[in-house]
């Protein structure tokens, strides 16, 4: 019989502020599922924090509490923790945030439903005692973690996921977390999304802008060591430029053999279509030489400044969107979906490449299926095989607008076909965001 769901709540604690942690403290001290230990990992050099642990946790064995000799950093002091800890699953924390009061019953739940090695969910941002600018995020986009930590640092792992994964790479300070969660899509580790604000990040006041700046570089500095050294043990050739702002790293593949290879692959294209970027093809196939990838597409446009589409989204009732419809192309979009290349349900079959083989394993598309029914169709049934749909945010193409939604006799077979699918929802769309042509906004 399964062990019942217990949680090790790890919290590094370094130049801390004492108000704020009693906040993070609370947080813990009433959740509503009680199965869990706390580990705090004191890292200030001069104050202690084990009688202000001690003010909530001071009759619960399932508090340990640990003043560290070595002031080595939070994947060292994380470390130490895992070694103590005791729970079937280990949640890491920061230590002047807070999680709602339900989030450690939900995550149980979820446990015992499904068995996720890793879980992580939507956040928004304290100032003071206020709640604001909620980030929804979308399911396990590996394309997009590639080039932005957007699952970010609050996560749920598994023992079995530790054990797959190993420690957390010590040396690192700022990009620790990332780089955890970049190996562990190595191992093949399954990442959950929690559709819910479970997680709310503290936001501190900023006294010097000079060493906040400095910060975000550093910070900004090492996740980009941190992917680059992940492309080079995955032997993928990968150029990773850099943002001015420190928001995210573009990610270019290089494709400048996609002559070589063009028997390797499909281009499918409308004869109205009109592509702006140079070297498309040469970008696009970047992409589809990565193994785990079958189709790419891209952005599609009206105009030089507005988008038809980023890729597509689907309802839960089978309804088709074309994602960031209108958009400027100026706009970065709702978490940079316009700027960063990323895994979509669907793409614009007016301009895409295919690779030749898995379009033919497939059986190619469904000849009783038309319109947008028909790509998607094809589309779910790639991702059903376990290979990736890309759009790619780099490569613009014009087209004018149509509709292409297809008949309604092709509509009711194809949701009668994929109706379990449709009911689980797009994963790269968050059902908290609006859906319709105004999607990827918030209002």
């Amino acid at each position: 019989m399964k062990a019942k769901t217990f949680f090790s709540i790890l919290i590094y604690a370094s130049a801390t502020n004492t108000e704020y942690f009693r906040d993070m403290l609370h947080s813990i001290a009433t959740q509503t599922y009680e199965k869990y230990e706390l580990i705090v990992l004191d890292d200030n050099p001069v104050s202690s924090l084990e009688s202000v642990v001690h003010e909530y946790f001071r009759h619960n064995g399932g508090m340990n509490y640990r003043k560290l000799k070595k002031h080595e950093g939070r994947a060292y002091a994380l470390n130490i923790g895992l070694h103590f800890a005791q729970g079937t699953h280990y949640l890491i924390l920061g230590q002047h945030d807070r999680i709602s009061p339900e989030t450690l019953e939900e995550y149980a739940k979820l446990i015992k439903q499904e068995d996720p090695m890793l879980i992580y969910c939507d956040q928004d941002e304290l100032v003071g005692d206020s709640r604001m600018n909620p980030h929804f995020k979308c399911g396990h986009n590996l394309e997009l973690l590639r080039q932005d930590n957007y699952v970010g640092e609050f996560i749920c792992f598994s023992r079995d996921a530790l054990k797959a994964v190993g420690p957390f790479t010590e040396g690192i300070m700022e990009a620790d977390i990332y780089d955890f969660l970049l190996r562990c899509t190595e191992k093949g580790i399954r990442f959950t999304h929690v559709e819910r604000l479970f997680y709310h990040r503290r936001m501190m006041e900023v006294k010097d802008m000079n060493a906040l700046r400095a910060m975000v570089r550093r910070s900004y500095e090492q996740h980009v060591a941190v992917v680059r050294r992940y492309f080079k043990r995955l032997g993928i050739d990968a150029d990773v430029s850099v943002d001015s702002q420190y928001r995210f790293w573009k990610v270019r593949y290089d494709g400048s053999d996609y002559e070589k290879y063009k028997k390797d692959y499909l281009i499918l294209r409308d004869k109205h279509i009109k592509v702006h970027t140079k070297s498309a093809l040469k970008r696009m196939y970047g992409y589809l030489k990565q193994s785990d990838v079958a189709v790419v597409g891209v952005q599609f446009t009206s105009s030089p400044f507005k988008l038809l589409n980023a890729g597509y989204i689907f309802d839960q009732d089978g309804m088709i969107y074309p994602a960031c419809y209108g958009k400027s192309t100026a706009d970065s979009g709702y978490e940079n979906r316009i700027i960063l290349s990323q895994e979509v349900s669907m793409v614009d079959f007016g301009f895409c490449i295919i690779d030749a083989k898995i379009y033919k394993r497939l059986g190619g598309l469904n000849p009783s299926l038309t319109g947008r029914d028909s790509v998607l169709d094809f589309c779910l049934r790639v991702r059903a095989a376990g290979y990736r749909v890309i759009c790619v945010s780099d490569v613009r193409v014009k087209n004018k607008e149509n509709s292409s939604n297809g008949t309604e006799s092709s509509h009711a077979l194809f949701i009668e076909k994929w109706a379990a699918k449709l009911s689980e929802g797009d994963p790269y769309y968050n059902i908290n965001l609006p859906m319709g042509l105004s999607n990827y906004q918030l209002f």
